[in-house]
C-alpha cells in the first residue's frame, strides 16, 4: 500500500523564514512559495518502526548546516564592516557639525544657513544609503535560506520515501511529540554530504554609492545638537 505524504504546509513556513541567520523574529508569508511537494512513501517505513510523521526544527536545520554557517559567518563579517562604517561616518559628521557650530558666530547668517542646509543634507543622504546597506544584506540572508530550502528538498523526500513517513511538520506547531520523530540531525548529516556549503547566491543589487562627508563644515541642527547617522 503506498500513501501520499504532502509537505505543503511545513515548506510554506519554510520559504518564510526570518530575514536574517540572526533574527528569531515570526516568519512573513514569501510571495515565491513553492507549491506543496508531493512524495509516494511505502509502508516499508512502518514495518521498520519508523513513525508516519517527522519533524523539523527549521532555525537548528539551516544553522546546523555548512550551508547555513557560511551564511552567518558572512553576515558577521558584513555586519561588522557596516558597523564600523556607521561609526566612522558618525564621528566625521559630529566633529563636521562642531566645526560649523564654531563658526557660527562668525560667518553671515545667509552664509551659516546655507552650510547647515547643506549638511543636513548630507546627513540625510549618509542614514538613507546606510539603511539600504542593512536591508540589502537582509534581503540576501533571505535568498540564502529560501535556496538553501530549494535544494534540501529532494534530501528531505528522500528520507521521507525511506521512513515511510506521510506527513512533516515543523517543531514551532507541534505542543509535544516523541523524539524519534524528530529528523532534523539527519537531514542535516544528509544536507551536508549531499549538498555541502552550496554556492553564495547572487544578489538582485548592488548598494548604492556611499555619500561621503566631506571636509568643509556643513551643518543642519547645529545649534541644536545636530543630526546623527
Amino acid at each position: 500500500m503506498r500513501g501520499r505524504a504532502v509537505l505543503g504546509s511545513l515548506w510554506a513556513l519554510a520559504l518564510a523564514l526570518p530575514a536574517t541567520a540572526q533574527d528569531a523574529a515570526a516568519p512573513r508569508a514569501p510571495a515565491d512559495a513553492v507549491p506543496p511537494l508531493v512524495v509516494d512513501t511505502r509502508s516499508a517505513g512502518a514495518e521498520r518502526g519508523f513513525p508516519p510523521i517527522m519533524t523539523i526544527d527549521q532555525e537548528r536545520l539551516f544553522m546546523g548546516s555548512l550551508w547555513g554557517q557560511r551564511v552567518q559567518a558572512e553576515v558577521e563579517r558584513r555586519s561588522r564592516e557596516i558597523a564600523a562604517e556607521n561609526e566612522r561616518l558618525a564621528s566625521q559628521f559630529a566633529a563636521e557639525e562642531q566645526e560649523l557650530t564654531t563658526l557660527r558666530g562668525t560667518l553671515p547668517p545667509e552664509e551659516f544657513r546655507q552650510r547647515a542646509d547643506e549638511f543636513d543634507k548630507r546627513v540625510v543622504a549618509v542614514r538613507r544609503e546606510r539603511d539600504t546597506v542593512a536591508r540589502d544584506l537582509d534581503a540576501q540572508v533571505e535568498q540564502e535560506r529560501t535556496a538553501f530550502l530549494r535544494a534540501a528538498l529532494p534530501v528531505l523526500a528522500q528520507v521521507m520515501e525511506e521512513r515511510g513517513a506521510v506527513v512533516v511538520l515543523d517543531q514551532s506547531a507541534i505542543f509535544v511529540s516523541a523524539q524519534s520523530v524528530d529528523v532534523t540531525g539527519v537531514l542535516i548529516d544528509r544536507i551536508n554530504r549531499d549538498i555541502g556549503a552550496g554556492k553564495p547566491v547572487a544578489t538582485s543589487g548592488q548598494a548604492a554609492p556611499q555619500p561621503q562627508p566631506q571636509s568643509q563644515p556643513p551643518a543642519a541642527g547645529a545649534a541644536s545638537g545636530g543630526p546623527t547617522p
